[in-house]
C-alpha cells in the first residue's frame, strides 16, 4: 500500500493524497513525505563540510561555471583526506546532493541542473566506479522519503549515460542489499526493472533495424557488430542480477549469512522467498529476450518490393497532359465553348 501511495504522490501532491485517505491510514504519509522540498542536509552546521555544501548549492542555483565550483570541491576533498575518508565520494556527495536540492521544485528543474553539470558528472564514472554509485546514493538519500522521485532521476541519469546499467544493479543488489530486505521495496524493483527494460529495448531496436529491407551490406555488417556488443552487455547484466540474487535466494551471500543471529527464522524464510521470486522474474525475462532475438534473426530478411511499372503514355498523351498543366482551367473552358459555337455556325 505504501508503494501505491508513493506513486499517487508522484502524480499529485502529498497533502492532497493524504486528504483522500481515511483517518487511520493518514499516518502512512508522515510529515517528511509531505514536504515538497526535502531538507538540505548541508544547511545543518553539524553536517561535515556544511559550509562548502551550502556554497555549492548557491553556486549551482546561480548557474555558476565548473571553474567557480571546483575550489569548493577541492576543499571538501582535502578535508576528507585529513579524516581518512574517500575524497572523491565526499565531494561527489556534496555536488549531487546540491543538484537535487536546487532541482527539487520539479523534474524539469532537476533536468536543467543535470544538463548544466553533466560534464563533471560524466567524468566521475571513469575516475571511480564507486563515485558513480555514490551519485545514486546521494540521489536516493536526498529523496529517501519519496524514493519514487529518486528512481525517476536515476532513470534520467541513465539516459545521459552518467550512470551505467551495471552500476544501478550493483548499487541496489550489492551495495544496499541490506541482508536481502531491499528486495521487498517496490522502488528497488522499479529501479532494476526500468534499467533492464532500457537495455533490452536497445537490443530489440538493433534487431529491427537489421531486418529493414534495402539496407546496404556495409550498414548491415555494422549493425550486426553493434548487436553483438549490445547483446553481450545484456547477457552480462542479467548475469550480474542472477549472481547477486542467488546469494539471497539460497542464503549463501556473506552478508546474509552473517545476519543469521540478527534475523529470526520466519524473517529469514521470507527474505529467501523474495530472492527466489526476483530470480524467477529476471530469468524469465532473459529467456524471453533471447528467444525473441533468435527467432527474429532466424527469419529470412524481407525483400524490398519493386514498384510495378504501368504502360508508358504515348507522345500525344504526354503533350495533352503538358498543355493541361500549363493552360489555366478558365482559358481551356472558354476555348472549348468557342469551338462549339464555330461548329454551329458552319452548320
Amino acid at each position: 500500500m505504501g508503494a501505491a501511495l508513493d506513486k499517487e504522490i508522484r502524480l499529485s501532491f502529498a497533502q492532497r493524497i493524504k486528504g483522500t485517505l481515511p483517518g487511520p491510514y493518514q499516518a502512512l504519509i508522515p510529515e517528511a513525505k509531505a514536504k515538497d522540498t526535502p531538507d538540505f542536509k548541508y544547511a545543518d552546521e553539524k553536517t561535515p563540510f556544511a559550509s562548502q555544501g551550502s556554497q555549492i548549492g548557491q553556486l549551482i542555483r546561480r548557474k555558476a561555471t565548473d571553474a567557480e565550483i571546483a575550489p569548493l570541491l577541492q576543499e571538501i576533498e582535502q578535508g576528507a583526506a585529513a579524516q581518512n575518508l574517500d575524497t572523491l565520494l565526499a565531494s561527489t556527495d556534496a555536488y549531487v546532493t546540491s543538484i537535487c536540492y536546487v532541482g527539487s521544485k520539479s523534474l524539469s528543474h532537476v533536468l536543467s541542473c543535470i544538463e548544466r553539470c553533466k560534464d563533471r558528472l560524466l567524468s566521475l564514472g571513469p575516475a571511480s566506479p564507486a563515485a558513480r554509485r555514490q551519485i545514486i546514493t546521494s540521489v536516493m538519500g536526498y529523496w529517501q522519503d519519496q524514493p519514487g522521485v529518486g528512481v525517476n532521476i536515476v532513470d534520467k541519469l541513465l539516459n545521459y549515460t552518467i550512470l551505467t546499467p551495471a552500476s544501478v544493479v550493483e548499487w541496489a543488489l550489492i551495495d544496499h542489499v541490506s541482508r536481502g530486505t531491499i528486495l521487498a521495496q517496490a522502488y528497488a524493483y522499479e529501479m532494476i526493472s526500468v534499467t533492464v527494460t532500457k537495455v533490452t529495448k536497445r537490443v530489440r531496436q538493433i534487431v529491427e533495424a537489421i531486418r529493414r529491407p534495402g539496407l546496404p551490406v556495409e550498414q548491415i555488417a555494422m549493425l550486426q557488430e553493434t548487436l553483438e556488443r549490445e547483446r553481450g552487455d545484456m547477457q552480462r547484466l542479467f548475469g550480474l542480477i542472477g549472481d547477486s540474487l542467488v546469494g539471497v535466494a539460497h542464503w549463501s551471500n556473506d552478508e546474509v549469512m552473517e545476519s543469521d543471529e540478527a534475523m529470526g527464522g520466519e524473517e529469514q524464510a521470507l527474505v529467501k522467498r523474495w530472492g527466489g521470486r526476483w530470480m524467477r522474474v529476471f530469468q524469465r525475462r532473459y529467456a524471453v529476450e533471447e528467444s525473441w532475438i533468435r527467432e527474429e534473426l532466424a527469419k529470412p530478411l524481407p525483400v524490398e518490393e519493386a514498384a510495378e511499372e504501368g504502360p508508358q503514355p504515348s507522345g500525344e498523351e504526354r503533350e495533352e497532359k503538358r498543355v493541361r498543366r500549363e493552360t489555366p482551367f478558365a482559358e481551356r473552358n472558354g476555348a472549348a465553348q468557342g469551338m462549339e459555337m464555330d461548329a454551329d455556325g458552319v452548320e
